[in-house]
């Protein structure tokens, strides 16, 4: 509950920052935050261990000859694909454009990193 919670809280402070930030990132309402981290969250809790899985067992050849590289960005690709699911589901929440995905998927990543360490 613990990890959800802050999981949660991450990627509402990533997305109201990528909103402000980036030019791809919109979100129509302020509580419209809420929604989007809560709906991120589920769909991490239900599906994310299920796509690091699947995405690992893909980039194992690439990870074999590049000495595991490509794990180092698993949790970023996880996030953007969940990010992507989250944009179809929440109509007042739009991502334009491939850069503004990964960069606010960027941003989920480093704040569900660093939220933990700073509590």
């Amino acid at each position: 509950m613990k990890t959800f919670l802050s999981q949660a809280i991450a990627a509402a402070l990533a997305v109201l920052v990528a909103s402000k930030i980036m030019p791809g990132v919109r979100v129509r309402k302020g509580n419209t935050a809420i929604g989007i981290a809560v709906a991120f969250a589920v769909l991490n809790l239900f599906f994310g261990w299920l796509l690091r899985a699947v995405l690992a067992v893909v980039l194992l050849p690439a990870a074999v000859l590049t000495f595991g590289l490509p794990y180092l960005v698993l949790g970023l690709l996880v996030n953007a694909i969940l990010l992507y699911i989250t944009d179809k589901f929440i109509d007042d929440f739009e991502i334009k454009g491939f850069w503004p995905l990964v960069g606010t998927a960027g941003l989920i990543s480093v704040a569900a990193w660093l939220l933990p360490r700073i509590f």
